[in-house]
Order: C-alpha cells, then structure tokens, then sequence
C-alpha cells in the first residue's frame, strides 16, 4: 500500500521507445502507461495525458513528465533528471529520490513521503505540495500553492507566496523561511528555522509557536530574526527562542506575544489575548485544519485511482 503514513494519518498497456533495447542506451524517451517495477529506463519517461504510471523499483536515468490528469506514482525509485507535473497531473513518491529540479506548473500537486530532493522544489499555480518525512537539498519555493512540510528538512530556503496556507510542523529549515500573502495564514510549530524567518501580508490565522487557536503546535528555534509585518491575521508569537531580534510592525489586530526567549532586541506592536477575536480565530484555524484535511483525502483518492487505472493498463514490459 502506498502513502503508508498518510493512510494512518487519515485513521500499460504497454510502456513504448523508440529503440528501446539496452539499459545503458541513452536518449529516448518512454511513454508509460501501466505498472513496472525492478528495471532501469536509459532516458526520459513521459506519462501521457489522462493515463498512469505506477513504478516500483525503477530507476529513470532522464527527465520524468507527468502531463495533464496523469498520475505517475513512485515507490524505491530514483528520477536522476527532472519531475516535472503538469496540468491537473499529480506524483506521488513513496522511498524515492528526485536527483534533479522538482517543478509543479498547474499541478494537481505533489505529494512526497519519505523522499529526497537534491536539488529545488519550484511548484507555481498548483493545488498543493505535501511533504511527509521528506528532505530537499536546496530550497523549497512556492507561488499560489498550498504548501506542508510535516517531519521534513530543507537544506536551504522556504519561500512561500500567496496560496491558501502555508504550515511547517515538526520540521528543520537549515536557511530561512519566507511566507507572505497568504489567504489563511500559516501556522509553525515544533520546528526549527536556522536563517531569517519572515511572515507578511498574511490573513486569516498566523501561529508561530505553542498557544494559540491550533492546539496541537509548540514552540520553535529560530536561529536568527524572526520579523511578522503587515499583516491582517489573527497572531501570536508564544513560547519561541529566538536568536536574533523580533520585529512586529503594521500588523492589524496587532500579534499576541507571549513567553518568548528573544537574544536580539524586541520592536514589537503587541495586542493582549483578550483583543483578539477568539471566534474569528477559532473559525481561521477550522478552515486551515479542514483544507489541509481535503487535501489529505484528495491525495489518498489520487493514489487509489491511479493504482486502479496502472493496474487495469497491465504490465509496462511484456
């Protein structure tokens, strides 16, 4: 069973080349439709339009495409170019490597369990990137996208602009962390940013650390500054370390501080908890909880029909 984890957390045909005949021909390009598992592919590997692939086992010595409503479905396997989704097309990597860039252009998403990424993630105009256990060499950045780090280390940079939500829980981010624009905010908890960590033009719910209107988040070390500026969310900043300064301007309500180790200097507009609207805050963190709750669901689904639709397609190598 793939997405072993996420099920818990939820508690072809023929495959065709063009002179394919020895593992170490370079060059070509496969269309992959059905399952296939213990060989190695000498080239690129296309998923055509509304078909899935399902690979176990495998390794991809060029560039992997997932083209529109295409599933391509990873586990024990290694992609040494890029991955690429496209359109509404969706991957899911179970024990897996993605050895070059990890790009998502109007995907369906990417959901990444267990994974590695040597080099960027680059998801634009996508529904979701999801990752589990997961750890990603260089930097992580995403453009209306909503974005999840669960257990998960970044080498480098976090970037996040627009979307619905962005939430780092339990995970290590070497560099640091940007998120601004966001329509439901962002919530960090049990997690450990080791560069600059800024958060701007944010609504609806922005918690950073142990209390507030999530109830399962708890603090975390913040390497360096940590700067909350024009925002329009309901916010608290509560039981950090924070290395460097802490800086709060132009946010309206003004944040709820509290319990904060800070090293460098405070510049903080606060706001006491009583100022913050507990029902607007409460209704923010039900609407983030529950977002990230579909696109749970919705991967858990993605998976299932394309294991269904590899597996009707038939064997890849007969």
């Amino acid at each position: 069973m793939r997405v072993k984890r996420l099920v818990l957390a939820l508690a072809g045909g023929a495959l065709l080349a063009v002179g394919f005949a020895a593992p170490s021909q370079a060059g070509l390009t496969i269309i992959c439709e059905g399952t296939a598992s213990d060989v190695t592919i000498p080239g690129d590997l296309v998923v055509r339009a509304d078909t899935s692939c399902e690979l176990t086992n495998v390794t991809i010595t060029g560039t992997a495409t997932v083209r529109a409503n295409a599933n391509l479905l990873l586990e024990d396997s290694v992609v040494e170019g890029a991955l690429r989704v496209n359109a509404n097309g969706f991957a899911s990597l179970d024990n897996s490597e993605a050895k070059d860039v990890t790009r998502l252009n109007g995907a369906f998403g990417v959901y990444s369990e267990d994974s590695s990424h040597a080099l960027n993630v680059v998801a634009t105009d996508s529904e979701f990137f999801y990752s589990l256990g997961s750890s990603y060499e260089r930097n992580v950045n995403s453009t209306n996208v909503e974005t999840f780090l669960e257990s998960s280390r970044v080498g480098r940079n976090v970037n996040s602009e627009g979307g619905l939500l962005t939430d780092v829980y339990d995970s290590v981010i070497e560099g640091g962390i940007s998120v601004a624009g966001t329509e439901l905010g962002s919530v960090v908890c049990f997690s450990e940013v080791d560069g600059d960590a800024s958060f701007s033009g944010n609504s609806g719910l922005l918690q950073i650390g142990e209390q507030g209107a999530v109830g399962d988040c708890g603090f975390n070390v913040f390497g360096a500054g940590l700067s909350v500026t024009g925002n329009t969310a309901d916010a608290t900043i509560s039981g950090n370390v924070i290395r460097g300064d802490l800086i709060c301007a132009d946010n309206s309500p003004a944040p709820v501080v509290s319990d904060n180790r800070v090293r460098g200097e405070e510049q903080c507009e606060t706001a006491s908890a009583a100022s913050l609207s507990t029902k607007s805050s409460a209704a923010a963190a039900r609407s983030a909880s529950s977002v990230k709750a579909d696109v749970l669901e919705s991967i858990s689904e993605r998976v299932a029909e394309g294991e269904e639709a590899a597996e009707e397609a038939g064997p890849a190598f007969e």
